[in-house]
């Protein structure tokens, strides 16, 4: 099995998965060997990412994800000024861990069109 978007989430219960990070510090927050790999293989800005995250205000949707060995994670999205979006990934079971983070150079909201479009049966609160 690959990975699964198992729910996304644009208004409704938005506010609850947004305080499971509120706590969180960037830098303090667990980094997988996925993410140092993500980070170099993109060639992301840390330091964008690092002033973005705790602006909850950017974030327009959040995506639950089941991966193959059965975990969850959330992806976070945050739009941008430029209306482009950066990705922030987190599992929640036991500490805290970034799994992921990276900038898109696309257009969010053409992305969440598309998006909730394909997925529709996954949205919450809708």
């Amino acid at each position: 099995m690959n990975d699964e978007i198992v729910e996304i989430y644009e208004k409704e219960g938005m506010n609850e998965l947004i305080d499971k990070i509120r706590n969180l510090d960037f830098n303090g927050l667990g980094k997988s060997e996925h993410f140092l790999y993500s980070v170099d293989e993109k060639n992301t800005d840390i330091e964008m990412l690092r002033t973005n995250f705790k602006d909850f205000s950017k974030i327009k949707l959040i995506q639950k994800r089941k991966h193959r060995a059965g975990k969850s994670s959330y992806d976070f999205y945050y739009e941008l000024e430029d209306r482009t979006y950066v990705i922030y990934s987190i599992a929640f079971e036991g500490k805290p861990i970034l799994i992921n983070g990276f900038h898109v150079r696309r257009n969010f909201e053409h992305f969440k069109k598309v998006l909730t479009r394909a997925y529709k049966d996954k949205l919450m609160g809708h």
